[in-house]
């Protein structure tokens, strides 16, 4: 407010001033600003009185399960504080990012030590994070094999993530489990750290680049990993991970040629060897050697300011990765892999949404054969089948349009595109190595369920193919 010292006072200045002010207020999102009194004393010094519309308290309504400070660590308003509507809306998002509630509402009501301040009621509908599954199935491969399953995403009210999967009978012969914590929250910087140890077994399915199925056999997968999660500021976060796994497939007697691969081996000599068997032991040494242990570390760089990370309108997220595998930690590979993605979101109004995923890939050195880039399946390139494409370069994109049908139903137009490539020679014998441009297209329905979100798509690739899948996929 600048009117000089000694100056006649000029009230119309005045007020234009006072105007002035209340816009600067309001433009940087102090919503409640006012000035109740300007007065001039006996010594001729203009006072203005501001009242900024201070956060007086805050209240949380509904949350039965969810403790308290839980969702007071996330509010970006503060006690005491001025009240700023930016602050609001992001302390809205941040409370919908965390998962834990189906609705969030915030009121503000009258101060009671001053009229001119605020009360901030905060009321939240409390939805399922819970999972508990006890079930059984029956295969002739298999037998009996029973599930247990054990987790929440909100354990206990404390934000805490805890997931416990077992598998008894079976291939797994009562080793097939998954057991996963993580603790956000720290310290005050709201770091996280979590950690996990795992030991699956699932049938895979090889194929060749054309879609035709290669090889079925048991495919293992056990270790552990540990991850701290640093965050640098209100949308940028640092992960560092450090994991070692061992791959291997279980059963050599129940490793499983499929009909392609059979019409390969019945053409063996022009593949150089002097026999069918020669030939099929050749390939299955092949993948025996492409299993493996490795010791890793990653470094994760994320910038999200999606406005919910579960069904985004508006906002990017942005991620570079570097991994460092081998090269002194251990392990039977020694390589560096370099990973970005960009997802991007844009808000067409009434409910209709364009959403644009861009990603791309580099590896350098020897890589275990679960650790090269693959695309194809339900989170990549729908309508072709899952891991159909492999290579140690990688580049792909989706790009889909978003729109209701009923509430909690959403549905989908979309198009995926993509290619990787550079197999190490004889790494994957019967793949033939191509960086031609593959691409679909299809529909699909997004459901919002009380177990979580279901995607329903239809895809016309090499072929035309139904995914089903839980989760958002970006």
């Amino acid at each position: 407010m600048n009117i000089p010292q000694d100056s006649v006072l000029n009230f119309v200045l005045v007020n234009q001033k006072l105007k002035e002010i209340e816009n600067l207020y309001l433009k940087q999102g102090y919503m409640l600003v006012s000035i109740p009194s300007v007065n001039v004393s006996a010594d001729g010094t203009l006072h203005v009185d501001i009242s900024e519309g201070v956060v007086e308290d805050i209240v949380i309504v509904g949350n039965e399960k969810t403790k308290e400070k839980v969702i007071t660590r996330e509010l970006k308003l503060k006690k005491g504080k001025p009240f700023n509507k930016f602050q609001a809306s992001r302390s809205m998002e941040r409370l919908y990012n965390l998962g834990y509630f189906e609705d969030v509402n915030m009121k503000l009501l009258p101060g009671k030590e001053n009229e001119h301040n605020v009360i901030i009621e905060i009321d939240v509908i409390e939805q399922k994070t819970g999972i508990v599954t006890v079930g059984a199935g029956y295969s002739d491969s298999d037998g009996t094999v029973g599930i247990v399953e054990l987790g929440d995403t909100n354990f206990r009210g404390t934000g805490d993530k805890v997931n416990f999967h077992w598998e008894f009978g079976g291939a797994g012969d009562g080793k097939n489990y998954t057991i996963s914590y993580t603790h956000p929250w720290i310290n005050d910087n709201g770091d996280s750290l979590g950690g996990s140890i795992f030991n699956r077994i699932y049938e895979y399915d090889d194929y060749d680049a054309k879609g035709h199925e290669i090889a079925e056999y048991d495919k293992r997968r056990k270790g552990w990993n540990l991850t701290w999660g640093h965050v640098s500021d209100e949308y940028r976060t640092n992960y560092f991970n450090f994991e070692s796994s061992k791959e291997s497939y279980d059963d050599h007697d129940g490793f499983d040629w499929q009909g392609a691969a059979e019409d390969k081996f019945n053409d063996f000599d022009s593949y150089g060897y002097t026999s069918k068997e020669e030939m099929r032991s050749a390939w299955k040494k092949a993948i025996w050697d492409n299993f493996g242990t490795t010791n890793s570390f990653t470094f994760t760089h994320v910038f999200d300011n999606r406005d919910n990370y579960f069904n985004a309108s508006k906002g990017r997220r942005l991620s570079i990765a570097a991994q460092w595998g081998g090269h002194g930690l251990g392990g039977d590979y020694d390589f560096y892999k370099f990973t970005a993605e960009g997802r991007f979101y844009k808000n067409l109004g009434s409910g209709h949404i364009l959403a644009l995923r861009l990603m791309g890939g580099y590896i350098d050195g020897d890589v275990s054969y679960g650790s090269l880039f693959d695309l194809g399946g339900s989170n990549t390139l729908r309508g072709y089948e899952d891991d159909q494409f492999k290579g140690k370069k990688m580049y792909a994109g989706t790009l889909e349009y978003r729109f209701p049908i009923a509430k909690k139903v959403q549905g989908v137009l979309f198009t995926d595109a993509g290619s990787t490539w550079s197999i190490d020679d004889g790494k994957i014998p019967w793949y033939e190595d191509d960086d031609s441009l593959n691409w679909s297209v299809g529909v699909g329905l997004r459901l919002q369920t009380p177990i979580g979100p279901i995607r329903l798509d239809y895809g016309h690739g090499d072929q035309n193919k139904f995914h089903f899948s839980f989760g958002t996929q970006f």
